[in-house]
Protein backbone atom coordinates (compact mmCIF):
# COMPACT_ATOMS: atom_id res chain seq x y z
CA UNK A 1 0.00 0.00 0.00
CA UNK A 2 0.93 3.87 -0.93
CA UNK A 3 0.68 6.86 0.93
CA UNK A 4 -2.25 7.36 -0.46
CA UNK A 5 -4.14 4.35 0.34
CA UNK A 6 -3.11 4.17 4.16
CA UNK A 7 -4.08 7.58 4.68
CA UNK A 8 -7.58 7.11 3.28
CA UNK A 9 -7.90 4.05 5.13
CA UNK A 10 -6.91 5.40 8.45
CA UNK A 11 -9.35 8.08 7.43
CA UNK A 12 -12.37 5.75 7.07
CA UNK A 13 -10.85 3.92 10.17
CA UNK A 14 -10.95 6.73 12.48
CA UNK A 15 -14.99 7.53 10.90
CA UNK A 16 -15.51 4.01 12.14
CA UNK A 17 -13.84 4.12 15.14
CA UNK A 18 -11.31 1.45 14.71
CA UNK A 19 -7.82 0.77 13.45
CA UNK A 20 -6.82 0.98 9.98
CA UNK A 21 -5.06 -2.66 10.56
CA UNK A 22 -8.57 -4.12 11.94
CA UNK A 23 -10.65 -2.74 8.75
CA UNK A 24 -7.98 -3.87 6.32
CA UNK A 25 -8.13 -7.51 7.87
CA UNK A 26 -12.56 -7.52 7.88
CA UNK A 27 -11.88 -5.91 4.24
CA UNK A 28 -10.11 -9.29 3.86
CA UNK A 29 -12.88 -11.62 5.00
CA UNK A 30 -15.20 -10.10 3.23
CA UNK A 31 -14.13 -10.31 0.12
CA UNK A 32 -14.11 -13.94 -0.96
CA UNK A 33 -17.97 -13.89 0.93
CA UNK A 34 -18.83 -11.32 -1.88
CA UNK A 35 -17.18 -13.04 -4.14
CA UNK A 36 -19.79 -16.21 -3.56
CA UNK A 37 -22.37 -14.31 -3.19
CA UNK A 38 -21.76 -12.14 -6.57
CA UNK A 39 -21.23 -15.76 -7.99
CA UNK A 40 -24.55 -17.25 -7.01
CA UNK A 41 -26.45 -14.22 -7.85
CA UNK A 42 -24.86 -14.52 -11.60
CA UNK A 43 -25.64 -18.10 -11.71
CA UNK A 44 -29.22 -17.73 -10.78
CA UNK A 45 -29.71 -14.79 -13.14
CA UNK A 46 -28.00 -17.32 -16.05
CA UNK A 47 -30.23 -20.14 -14.64
CA UNK A 48 -33.45 -18.05 -15.08
CA UNK A 49 -32.64 -16.66 -18.75
CA UNK A 50 -31.44 -20.16 -19.51
CA UNK A 51 -35.35 -21.57 -17.90
CA UNK A 52 -37.21 -18.80 -19.90
CA UNK A 53 -35.40 -19.72 -23.60
CA UNK A 54 -36.34 -23.07 -22.84
CA UNK A 55 -39.90 -22.10 -22.41
CA UNK A 56 -40.26 -19.84 -25.09
CA UNK A 57 -38.80 -22.75 -27.02
CA UNK A 58 -41.32 -25.15 -25.77
CA UNK A 59 -44.51 -22.78 -25.97
CA UNK A 60 -43.11 -21.64 -30.22
CA UNK A 61 -42.02 -24.92 -31.34
CA UNK A 62 -44.48 -26.84 -33.41
CA UNK A 63 -45.05 -30.19 -31.57
CA UNK A 64 -44.83 -33.24 -33.74
CA UNK A 65 -47.98 -34.85 -35.19
CA UNK A 66 -49.82 -37.80 -33.54
CA UNK A 67 -52.87 -40.15 -33.94
CA UNK A 68 -55.03 -37.71 -32.23
CA UNK A 69 -53.60 -34.44 -33.51
CA UNK A 70 -52.62 -34.77 -36.89
CA UNK A 71 -52.27 -31.19 -37.55
CA UNK A 72 -50.82 -29.64 -34.09
CA UNK A 73 -49.83 -26.18 -34.26
CA UNK A 74 -47.97 -24.42 -31.42
CA UNK A 75 -49.52 -22.39 -28.32
CA UNK A 76 -47.64 -19.63 -29.22
CA UNK A 77 -47.78 -18.05 -32.55
CA UNK A 78 -47.51 -14.82 -34.75
CA UNK A 79 -47.61 -11.87 -31.80
CA UNK A 80 -46.96 -13.78 -28.92
CA UNK A 81 -43.90 -15.84 -30.12
CA UNK A 82 -42.31 -12.56 -31.66
CA UNK A 83 -42.74 -10.78 -27.85
CA UNK A 84 -41.50 -14.00 -26.39
CA UNK A 85 -38.45 -13.99 -28.46
CA UNK A 86 -37.83 -10.20 -28.08
CA UNK A 87 -38.07 -10.96 -24.21
CA UNK A 88 -35.82 -13.88 -24.58
CA UNK A 89 -33.26 -11.66 -26.42
CA UNK A 90 -34.01 -8.38 -23.95
CA UNK A 91 -32.95 -10.53 -21.09
CA UNK A 92 -29.92 -12.26 -22.17
CA UNK A 93 -28.64 -9.04 -23.44
CA UNK A 94 -29.37 -7.92 -19.69
CA UNK A 95 -27.82 -10.39 -18.27
CA UNK A 96 -25.02 -10.73 -20.07
CA UNK A 97 -24.07 -7.28 -19.31
CA UNK A 98 -24.84 -7.60 -15.54
CA UNK A 99 -22.04 -10.35 -15.90
CA UNK A 100 -19.80 -8.93 -17.85
CA UNK A 101 -19.95 -5.77 -15.80
CA UNK A 102 -19.66 -7.47 -12.42
CA UNK A 103 -17.19 -10.67 -13.47
CA UNK A 104 -14.21 -8.71 -12.77
CA UNK A 105 -15.28 -7.55 -9.46
CA UNK A 106 -15.93 -11.29 -8.35
CA UNK A 107 -13.03 -12.42 -9.87
CA UNK A 108 -10.87 -9.98 -8.03
CA UNK A 109 -12.55 -10.95 -4.92
CA UNK A 110 -12.22 -14.41 -5.22
CA UNK A 111 -8.87 -15.28 -6.50
CA UNK A 112 -6.81 -11.71 -5.17
CA UNK A 113 -8.71 -10.19 -1.95
CA UNK A 114 -5.59 -7.61 -1.57
CA UNK A 115 -6.94 -5.92 -4.76
CA UNK A 116 -10.67 -6.19 -4.27
CA UNK A 117 -10.01 -5.01 -0.44
CA UNK A 118 -8.25 -2.15 -2.33
CA UNK A 119 -11.05 -1.14 -4.13
CA UNK A 120 -13.18 -0.92 -1.81
CA UNK A 121 -11.31 1.85 0.32
CA UNK A 122 -11.04 3.54 -2.71
CA UNK A 123 -14.35 4.11 -3.49
CA UNK A 124 -15.14 5.29 0.14
CA UNK A 125 -12.85 7.73 -0.30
Amino acid sequence: MDDKTLSALTALAQKLGTTAEYLWGVLLKQAPITGAIDLAVMAAWIAAVVWWFRFVQRKTAEPTATAENKYPSAQWVQDDAVLAWCSVALSGLLVALIVGMSLSSTAAALLNPEYWALKQILKCS
